[in-house]
């Protein structure tokens, strides 16, 4: 279906992330459906956990197509086929080559988490080690393992069906296991024995056979049941979780507000405050100036009282001054006829 492809895409790309990425790149693109009104996807990709480092590395392989992975798949294929068959001979000769595959496996892993600046520990490793080991004994793990969707590791003991109860981000992206190859070739590139085998080249199953496979067929479907019923628990509990998630965020939002309130309210309250007082000394400016004004209006009126006085002084020496030059005249036209008269 068209929702499950989208919840499969967005988990791949959220899966190829560094770890210390995912939980916020998660929330972000749950957020972003949500304001797109696809809340159920929303909710699907919400519900999605991060993967451990050691399942983040096997991931790294099957995006990438590794070849070390691809052999040990190929591998298990037929160690599966070899018991099936109770081919001892042959189940020894591929138990050597899988110590080899697993070891480059793991080694190949540690590399692509080095390249992206993930530091895979020793117990990581054992865990790569025990995922890569159950996928061979498992072909629902295998194909688990190559969907690149992988959450934690594998354990599987090679005889009952790995349990992959939450260990598949969107379990309904596997594609069906492929079946056994009609004719295995081996990681080292040589053919197995053909000793006993049909005209199709398989060996003809006896019924014991039939009935454990029958067996491991029921049992395989009580665990998918089982498994269902498991994912559906987990599916409301994250859905609570989620719930929980959002509560915590809409609190966390109002806080800020009510944080950022306040402020708000203390610096409108100190900028009334600063406009009072600003009011207040513009109103102190004003009748100082305005008395200012008054006084320089009175300075002006006796500034001109002042200058029409001096006029007026002025006028009055320049008089003065013209009869003291007229009666230093006649005095000294008096004194030239006294002086006539001897």
């Amino acid at each position: 279906m068209m929702r499950g492809m989208d919840l499969a895409a967005i988990a791949a790309e959220l899966c190829a992330l560094a770890p210390g990425a995912f939980t916020a790149a998660r929330n972000e693109r749950a957020k972003l459906l949500r304001r797109e009104g696809k809340r159920e996807l929303a909710q699907q990709v919400a519900r999605l956990a991060k993967p451990t480092v050691s399942a983040w590395a096997v991931n790294a392989l099957a995006r990438r197509g590794a070849e070390a992975l691809e052999r040990v798949v190929a591998l298990g294929a037929q160690l599966r086929e070899a018991q099936e068959d109770l081919d001892a001979t042959r189940l020894r000769s591929l138990a050597k080559e899988r110590v080899q595959l697993l070891a480059e496996a793991v080694a190949a892993a540690r590399a692509a988490a080095d390249e992206s600046g993930i530091a895979v520990s020793d117990a990581a490793a054992g865990e790569i080690e025990q995922t890569l080991r159950a996928a061979m004994a498992d072909a629902h793990a295998s194909a688990a393992v190559r969907s690149g969707l992988l959450l934690h590791a594998l354990e599987g003991n090679g005889l009952d069906p790995v349990d992959l109860s939450g260990a598949v981000a969107v379990p309904e992206a596997l594609d069906r296991p492929p079946a056994a190859p009609d004719e295995p070739v081996s990681a080292g590139g040589g053919h197995g024995g053909s000793g006993g085998r049909r005209a199709d080249g398989r060996r003809p199953r006896k019924a014991a056979d039939r009935r454990r496979t029958a067996d491991a067929d029921r049992q395989q479907h009580a665990d998918r049941k089982a498994d269902a019923e498991r994912r559906a628990e987990e599916e409301r509990r994250h859905a609570d979780e989620l719930r929980r998630e959002e509560r915590a965020e809409a609190e966390a939002d109002r806080d800020d507000a009510a944080h950022a309130l306040d402020e708000a309210q203390a610096e409108l309250a100190g900028a009334e405050r600063d406009a009072a007082d600003a009011a207040a000394r513009a109103r102190r400016l004003t009748d100082e100036l305005a008395g200012l004004r008054a006084r320089i209006a009175e300075l002006e009126d006796d500034l001109a009282a002042a200058e029409r006085e001096g006029a007026a002084a002025e006028r009055a020496r320049r008089l003065a001054s013209r009869l003291v030059e007229r009666e230093l005249r006649t005095v000294s036209r008096a004194q030239e006829r006294l002086a006539g008269l001897g």
